[in-house]
């Protein structure tokens, strides 16, 4: 169970994913609020069964038939609790994170409150002009991928944004970053690129960058997947892929898709 939304803390996530200046988009702002109202769950201390077994010693050492029957009792009950405890612990979390709302709901929120957020991008990106502008390439998979990182264009290593479909005829020899959710258009965009002749560099979320993590995730119907990817992907990442779960971007806050972009133009800086 996830605790209320509230404007306090669409307003408290909005502030954190703003720190620093940075501009993020209305879906970034969504999947941060979900993630602070996401119930974290319950565990007992191990503290607690070692006072368990101190109350049960306490009752012992007493050596009073009605002290060691109330203190071993609820010794008793909390060294049991601990034990259930550890057991569950031995399991691991599930890898789908639970979002309080859906997207729908809260953009449907954001229109029709009259708080205003700094650094939420509002306005649709520019639209690409004509031509080669820069000798790189950055190719998004959705139109406020581009905006965010527009927005966020002085922290970003010089290169041309550009949505898919927008990107010039002619990509022989070029070098291209691409930045993409986790489903399959997305992960199709790299392997369309390099059959284009483009020199593609992968910064989008590919299944397999999931395996141990927990990740707000979506989940749908199984999906067909628009091109044989076999020859860009594994077999289990492909299976994901069908299995109807998807990932996007924008769980990713505006400094992290910024830095899976400069990552990918420069590889020294993911070591700074």
């Amino acid at each position: 169970m996830a605790a209320e939304i509230t404007d306090e803390r669409i307003a408290a996530a909005a502030q954190r994913l703003h720190s620093g200046d940075w501009f993020f988009s209305p879906r970034q702002l969504y999947y941060a609020v979900c993630a602070d109202v996401e119930t974290p769950p319950v565990r007992i201390a191990s503290g607690e069964v070692g006072l368990g077994l101190v109350l049960i010693l306490i009752g012992i050492i007493t050596a009073n038939r009605t002290v060691i029957f109330v203190m071993g009792g609820i010794g008793l009950i909390l060294v049991l609790l601990g034990v259930v405890t550890h057991l569950r612990e031995r399991h691991p979390l599930p890898p789908t994170r639970l979002l309080a709302v859906s997207f729908a709901e809260f953009e449907e929120r954001l229109r029709s409150g009259a708080h205003e957020y700094p650094g939420l991008i509002v306005a649709s990106p520019p639209m690409a002009t004509p031509g080669l502008q820069e000798p790189r390439l950055v190719i998004c998979d959705r139109a406020e991928t581009v905006a965010v990182l527009t927005a966020n264009r002085g922290r970003l290593a010089s290169a041309q944004v550009l949505l898919r479909g927008d990107d010039p005829a002619n990509l022989q020899g070029t070098r291209v970053v691409v930045l993409h959710d986790c489903d399959p258009a997305g992960c199709t965009l790299a392997a369309d690129l390099r059959d284009r002749g483009a020199q593609v560099v992968d910064a989008g979320i590919n299944p397999g960058e999931l395996t141990g993590k927990r990740s707000q995730i979506l989940e749908g119907a199984p999906a067909r997947l628009p091109r044989d990817l076999r020859a860009h992907l594994d077999t289990e990442q492909t299976d994901w892929l069908r299995s109807g779960k998807r990932l996007e971007l924008a769980t990713e806050p505006p400094e992290q898709l910024v830095m899976r972009v400069n990552v990918a133009l420069d590889p020294a800086q993911s070591s700074t």
